[in-house]
């Protein structure tokens, strides 16, 4: 035992392999400056990180918007706030992707259409213009100030008004908000249970949902993945503490 383990001692092993090395690329000419780094193990998640689960999903439904629709022909026309820029750039291949942002990018290499705009604001478009509207982690941070934008206490209310009367009546709206305990963490930003974020977007009727059950903040983070897996429907929020939340995507159709 002892024996296979110094035959697999870290330090033999890296410096066989660079004598290997050196000896091999030597034939070459070439001299490498080796350092020995510790091995690093392939993260297992598929994407760790919530915007970029946002993304995928929303690309899935709006694509599969186009082809029941539209026959995957006509371009959609999506008002995104909040997304990433990537996520922004990629549904701009096929579609008109007008994001209303606090700054604009200093470089622009897609067709998305930037419109510096703070929400808290009237919309500055016609009625029934947009098919989709698109929105991760964004609408329960508007109206505190936290990112530049002015202090409005019914700064997301006022918004949905907005939001309804520049989608058609045929839209969709694809989100992404804090599930837990109804909460105003003042200077960060609001939570919301499942009721009453169905509630507050009164004019959309919910039509999906999914729970990440990584992604979550408070007591409750460092809580295992439970059996079921990262995602889910469970909205049962009745076990957390004020504060305590976690991530749910939505899909809302215009009623």
């Amino acid at each position: 035992m002892f024996y296979r383990f110094l035959k697999r001692h870290p330090l033999k092993e890296f410096d066989n392999f660079k004598k290997a090395v050196e000896k091999e690329y030597e034939k070459l000419d070439i001299e490498f400056h080796t350092v020995n780094y510790p091995i690093s193990k392939e993260n297992p998640m598929e994407n760790p990180d919530h915007y970029a689960i946002f993304a995928y999903w929303i690309a899935k439904k709006i694509l599969n918007n186009r082809l029941i629709e539209g026959g995957g022909e006509s371009k959609l026309e999506i008002l995104d706030v909040g997304n990433t820029k990537f996520s922004n750039m990629f549904n701009s291949i096929n579609n008109n992707v007008t994001a209303l942002v606090l700054e604009e990018p200093l470089d622009n290499i897609s067709d998305v259409k930037y419109i510096k705009h703070d929400i808290s604001n009237a919309l500055p478009f016609l009625d029934k213009t947009f098919d989709v509207f698109t929105s991760p982690s964004t609408l329960h941070l508007i109206g505190q100030g936290r990112y530049g934008d002015e202090l409005n206490p019914c700064a997301l209310l006022e918004f949905l008004e907005e939001l309804n009367r520049v989608t058609k009546d045929s839209s969709k709206a694809y989100i992404m908000l804090p599930l837990g305990k109804d909460a105003l963490l003042f200077g960060y930003h609001f939570i919301y249970s499942y009721e009453s974020i169905v509630k507050i977007f009164k004019y959309w009727n919910v039509t999906d949902y999914m729970v990440d059950n990584l992604v979550k903040f408070g007591t409750i983070s460092k809580l295992p993945l439970p059996s079921c897996g990262r995602f889910n429907k469970d909205i049962d929020v009745s076990d957390f503490k004020v504060g305590d939340y976690k991530i749910i995507y939505l899909e809302l159709s215009k009623k």
